[in-house]
């Protein structure tokens, strides 16, 4: 059975792509952004895109052009931006502008009336929020009296705050996202509590470590499949099992457009190469002498702290010019990492900060998979996207339990 979605905030299409690894068509997508908007077409030619304001779109008007019936689409899904949530009540949800586009989700849900619905990186949404006077609730509570206002057809509202990590993507990663199903037949997922135990994990770096200082002796002895079977959860990837591959370039070098000159080293790297002829986006940010002598300095695991003293910078972030260790996890990409100062992005090996196609690697996306426009907006495509193997995981999720 073809299930099917709408992906609202698309950016550059991490959910899109996820959910279609688990085959289910993406009938529609939306994004503000006009060079987003421009990779997102680029990666997905066979989705309707309507770009621009969402306040804008005429949902009648697109249900008629994509042949969509209402109540039969599986899941609208989206990542509104919320910064107006931590200690909100309804009243407060509805005077904060940054709310806005929440309150265009619930819009859009009320009239396809979805069997489910998914809003993920929901800023400050935990149950614990809660205030004691009569007006205020927590935040997941007033989310939840939003969906059960509307007219015709009610949700139920769980919510799951989940590790990238655990999902086979290469990096500490915490998204909270928050599920709406009106499948009153679903008894298992309509609790608040049992949506978040249906998301398979596997074992954490450090488990895996002890796993195998245990089995040291042993473990050349076993071949892969062996020793997954005897860890019962697959090893998680680390930065360098996902970047080791591509070309090495230094400082300022590498092309838009390069050929590989290695093969893959191991399954995580055959995944992100398959379908992929070249190397996309792979060039490094230029940077200034004195960037570089403070990077030669460091070592893995390192950061500005173990400069000396005449070389360290004022940055106010506590991780900046930290190098990534190779057999470690990368921390969250953000939007920036093409900059040394915003944190830990300097590649474990060669003195520079990490490409667009190395941070989409440990974002988990395909080779593939294009960047278009500045690199700024590149930056953002990248750090701001919901990892794909999660999100391909997320909707494995929905169709086994919810709408299967």
């Amino acid at each position: 059975m073809k299930h099917t979605c709408i992906d609202l905030f698309c950016g550059v299409g991490g959910l899109t792509l996820g959910f279609e690894s688990a085959n289910i068509e993406t009938l529609f997508a939306n994004d503000f952004d006009s060079e987003i908007a421009n990779s997102y077409k680029k990666n997905f030619p066979k989705v309707p895109f309507y770009g621009g304001d969402i306040t804008l779109l005429d949902y009648q008007k697109i249900s008629k052009e994509c042949n969509l019936s209402i109540g039969d689409i599986d899941v609208i899904m989206g990542g509104p931006p919320c910064q107006g949530y931590s200690m909100a009540n309804r009243k407060r949800i509805e005077s904060d502008e940054r709310n806005l586009l929440f309150l265009e989700f619930v819009k859009c849900v009320e009239y396809f009336k979805p069997k489910c619905f998914l809003i993920e990186n929901v800023v400050g949404m935990k149950e614990e929020n809660i205030y004691h006077d009569n007006e205020n609730k927590s935040v997941v509570n007033t989310i939840r009296d939003y969906f059960n206002n509307l007219d015709n057809v009610k949700y139920k509202i769980g919510f799951r705050v989940f590790k990238s990590e655990e999902h086979g993507v290469p990096q500490y990663r915490r998204r909270i996202i928050l599920i709406g199903t009106r499948l009153e037949n679903k008894k298992k997922a309509l609790e608040f509590g049992e949506i978040g135990h249906l998301l398979p994990t596997h074992k954490s770096l450090e488990e895996i470590r002890i796993v195998k200082k245990t089995y040291q002796n042993q473990i050349s002895l076993l071949d892969n499949k062996h020793y997954k079977n005897m860890t019962n959860k697959k090893e998680p990837t680390t930065v360098w099992d996902a970047i080791s591959d591509l070309p090495d370039i230094g400082a300022g070098e590498g092309q838009t457009v390069m050929d590989y000159d290695s093969s893959p080293k191991n399954d995580y790297q055959k995944l992100m190469r398959r379908d992929s002829e070249h190397v996309l986006n792979h060039q490094s940010t230029p940077h200034s002498d004195k960037a570089i002598k403070r990077i030669k300095l460091i070592e893995q695991g390192q950061n500005f702290r173990n400069l000396p003293k005449e070389l360290q910078t004022k940055s106010v972030h506590s991780g900046a010019y930290g190098r990534l260790e190779t057999d470690n996890l990368s921390p969250t990409v953000t939007t920036r990492f093409d900059t040394p100062s915003t944190g830990r992005v300097i590649h474990p090996i060669r003195h520079r900060t990490l490409t667009v196609r190395e941070a989409a690697r440990i974002q988990s996306f395909p080779d593939k998979h294009q960047f278009l426009g500045s690199r700024t907006s590149q930056g953002k495509q990248v750090g701001n996207a919901v990892p794909p193997l999660v999100a391909k995981e997320i909707a494995n999720m929905f169709i086994r339990d919810l709408l299967d």
